[in-house]
């Protein structure tokens, strides 16, 4: 299906996932909680959140990783408006000499694979329970 498919890119290595807003949209019309759905974004993000490792100087940056609940997707943030500086940590600030550390980033790249299988598996969990499967 056109315009159906989400990228992501690392390096040489590119993976398309196609089909997944289809999969979503079907599971939606069919009944599956929204609650279900927030619930697997949830536990994808974790995944990430728990491999993350930003630079430790007090541990407060560390504890401001989380993962969100999205219906249709999956999201990791850091920091908050008492912790500004989660952006500058993870991207750099090449004017400031501060270099990148992109703890997010890296913690996607390493565990992708991880990621993947837990989106398949609970959307295939997803689809039974809703009689799609």
């Amino acid at each position: 299906m056109a315009g159906d498919g989400i990228e992501y890119s690392s390096g040489g290595t590119r993976i398309r996932v196609e089909g997944l807003k289809a999969v979503l949209s079907k599971l939606n019309k069919a009944g599956a909680s929204s609650d279900d759905m927030k619930d697997l974004m949830h536990e994808v993000g974790s995944i990430v959140v728990r491999a993350a490792q930003p630079p430790v100087v007090s541990g407060t940056l560390a504890g401001s990783i989380r993962a969100g609940r999205g219906k249709t997707k999956a999201v990791v943030r850091a920091g908050f408006a008492s912790i500004p500086y989660a952006g500058v940590q993870h991207y750099g600030w090449p004017a400031h000499g501060i270099a990148p550390h992109p703890f997010l980033t890296d913690a996607l790249r390493a565990n992708h694979a991880q990621v993947f299988a837990a989106l398949e598996a609970g959307i295939d969990e997803l689809l039974a329970k809703n009689g799609l499967k």
